[in-house]
This record gives C-alpha cells, sequence and structure tokens, in this order.
C-alpha cells in the first residue's frame, strides 16, 4: 500500500508534467490551430463521457435575415433558477424588482447550481461569451444557461423535468410582471408621436386591511 507521501509525490509529478506539456502546447503550436486541436479533443473526451450538457441561449435567430429575438425559455428558466440559487449558490446577482421594493436574487455570471427532481441531480451553470460574434445592439455579451446530466437521465431530463421547469419559471414570471394601466390620449399633441395609449404602473395601495367592509365581517373573515 502507498504512503501518503508517496501519493504526493506522484501527484506533484503529474501535475509538473500536465503544466510542462501545456506550456510547450501554448508555445510552440501555433494559435491558428488551437480551436481545431482542442474541437477534436472535446470530441474524444465526449466519446468517453456520461456527461450529457444542454445550452440554452438569451437570444435566439427568428429569421434567415439573423435578427436576434430575446428566448422565452431563457427568461421561464432564470426565473425557476432564482428560487435555487438563493437557498444554494455561493454567488448572485441582486435586482430592484419592477412591481416593488424588494430585491430579486438570480445565478450570478460562471457560477453553479445543483437541483433535484424526482431524486435525480443535475446542474445548472450560467455563462457569458465575450465576443465580437456576440454583438447585440451594441452589446458583446451573449449570455447562457448550461444544464447538465448523466445521459441515463436523458429522456426524463428533456421530458418531464424541462417541462417542470418551463411551468413552474412561466408562473413566477407571471407573478413578477407589472402591472399596467392604460389611459388614451387621443386629444393630445403626443399622441400623433408617440401613438395614443399611454402607460403607467398600477400599484394599488389598497389592501383587505383598508377594504371598506364592516368590521365585524372582516374579522370573521380573518378567523
Amino acid at each position: 500500500m502507498l504512503e501518503t507521501g508517496t501519493i504526493w509525490g506522484l501527484t506533484s509529478t503529474t501535475m509538473a508534467s500536465l503544466m510542462f506539456f501545456w506550456s510547450m502546447y501554448r508555445q510552440f503550436v501555433p494559435y491558428q490551430i488551437h480551436g481545431f486541436l482542442e474541437k477534436y479533443f472535446y470530441k474524444m473526451i465526449g466519446l468517453v463521457s456520461y456527461t450529457v450538457d444542454i445550452k440554452f441561449t438569451e437570444y435566439t435567430v427568428t429569421d434567415d435575415r439573423g435578427i436576434f429575438k430575446k428566448s422565452q425559455a431563457y427568461d421561464a428558466i432564470r426565473n425557476y433558477l432564482s428560487s435555487k440559487s438563493t437557498a444554494r449558490a455561493k454567488r448572485l446577482k441582486a435586482n430592484e424588482s419592477r412591481n416593488s421594493k424588494s430585491l430579486v436574487f438570480s445565478l450570478d455570471d460562471h457560477e453553479e447550481v445543483e437541483d433535484v427532481f424526482q431524486g435525480v441531480k443535475m446542474k445548472w451553470s450560467s455563462s457569458v461569451n465575450t465576443s465580437q460574434s456576440n454583438r447585440r445592439s451594441g452589446s458583446e455579451e451573449g449570455r447562457y444557461l448550461t444544464l447538465s446530466f448523466h445521459n441515463r437521465y436523458r429522456e426524463m431530463i428533456t421530458t418531464s423535468y424541462l417541462d417542470h421547469v418551463m411551468r413552474v419559471g412561466k408562473e413566477i414570471g407571471l407573478e413578477k410582471r407589472e402591472r399596467k394601466l392604460y389611459t388614451n390620449n387621443s386629444n393630445s399633441y403626443c399622441s400623433s408621436v408617440d401613438g395614443r395609449w399611454k402607460s403607467v404602473p398600477f400599484n394599488h395601495p389598497a389592501t383587505f386591511e383598508t377594504l371598506a367592509m364592516d368590521p365585524e365581517k372582516k374579522r370573521l373573515r380573518k378567523i
């Protein structure tokens, strides 16, 4: 049986060798063919790996003209992960909700969080791809979420689990949606420029406590 010192010695030697070959690769292999070699390297890794990855981008192409549109699936998944991230993620992003003064937490960029569904564990990761090819309306950031899981659960994940994620995410999105009050400005000068209908956030101050109701009936309702 190997002693602890021997094991650490072998580990150090292996790490040193890997670092040496990596430095040689970066120094002597032309940069132009890095992508080609790494592409096939990851393909070889995929042949022996049992992990499946599904990528959900923030924007999707809508037609042949290359016009980008915000992905509803991405928004639904992000809403779903908001509750998971608050409880489990190490790094979070905080934003103020539109229809309230409370903060909404979400998964930070380049962060991971685990989820469990029907006893099966899977992992979500948030990433940002910064490149010239991802420019959208002046922005160079292309965000995406990646779902990783074992291949044996492929059917369950792609059907039951993702259906569950989308359903819950859309429900959360409806709860967060800002209510608006619309008024017709057909007689206004601005209507010819901005359109007839104007909207303002609808934040009604009424609560059950301020409701005009007989005090006794209100008391019975609380019981």
